[in-house]
């Protein structure tokens, strides 16, 4: 019973159009321009690197993300791009997609103050796994569907820092593609993308020699769905190790960390412990993300 009450939570997040719909990294801080195009480049950090994250382990069909990125400073240009590919199971649903963008630079004559204006560029296959519920769900409507659905859509947003205070606004999904795989009878809210607004800040606070506080938030409006409130602050040194705590208001909370093993390379961990709703469950109700990075650029 309680297997079977878990499936069909994860159907709900899954193919629900109430739940976010994009997929979520815990170490967003360390690239931007996830959130918002804006920010493409305008770090002049380049990098690519790779995440892997497992959520609510102990359950069958618990979310998992995959996801390459890069990001790169156009100095000639005065913009930036960035992509992700990426690939979110859960359960019997999956979403793999690939997002593109680029921002445009504007930049002050003694180069402190930054402004990005950027845009994105989505494509997005949204799939279910028919086998994985014709036993428990046998009279579900997704089985008369189709297995999947692909969709483009596109985002927009702008982006400011001056090398302490970053901060900007981003809207993703603005054309709201449709992806509906079945009809649904008396369903209230047609399967389609919706509209994610994403406002995010951070403040860079020296407190030492190479060490600095970096206070952060961020605040996620999706259609449908409670708005998200989350904030935190992380300890830097000289960008070689660094620890974050972050609190997502009644969800759930995220201790990182990170190091580099190498002048150019790499890595981090976070573990996010859930209040709710997963946290009304028994063990395993944690998220565990690692990421790998590489700098184009010596430090």
């Amino acid at each position: 019973m309680r297997k079977f009450s878990f499936l069909l939570f994860l159907l709900v997040v899954g193919y629900g159009a109430s739940a976010q719909q994009l997929y979520f990294m815990s170490q967003y801080l360390q690239h931007n321009s996830m959130l918002n195009p804006a920010a493409a480049g305008i770090a002049n950090q380049n990098m690519i690197g790779i995440s892997y994250r497992d959520q609510w382990s102990s359950f069958p069909g618990n979310p998992r993300t995959y996801m390459v990125y890069g990001d790169v400073n156009l100095d000639k240009l005065k913009a930036g791009i960035a992509g992700y590919v990426y690939r979110d199971e859960t359960g019997p649903t999956s979403r793999t997609g690939v997002q593109l963008a680029y921002s445009y630079h504007i930049i002050s004559r003694d180069e402190k103050h930054k402004l990005g204006l950027g845009i994105e560029l989505r494509g997005l296959q949204y799939a279910i796994d028919k086998g994985k519920i014709q036993a428990s769900l046998p009279n579900d409507p997704a089985l008369n569907g189709a297995s999947s659905k692909f969709g483009f859509d596109a985002g927009a947003g702008v982006y400011y820092t001056d090398g302490k205070f970053s901060g900007g606004a981003a809207v993703s999904q603005i054309i709201q593609s449709k992806l509906q795989l079945a009809d649904v009878p008396n369903a209230k809210l047609n399967g389609k993308l919706y509209r994610h607004y994403n406002f995010l800040a951070n403040y860079k606070i020296q407190t030492g020699e190479d060490i600095f506080l970096i206070p952060n938030a961020l605040v996620r409006v999706v259609e449908h769905a409670p708005t998200e409130y989350e904030a935190g602050v992380k300890l830097d040194y000289q960008d070689k190790i660094w620890f974050a705590l972050i609190y997502k208001f009644n969800q759930m909370y995220s201790i990182q960390a990170g190091f580099k093993i190498a002048k150019q390379l790499s890595i981090s961990y976070s573990y996010d412990a859930y209040k709710t709703p997963i946290s009304v469950y028994d063990g395993g109700s944690g998220a565990n993300e690692i990421g790998i990075r590489f700098d184009f650029r010596k430090k």
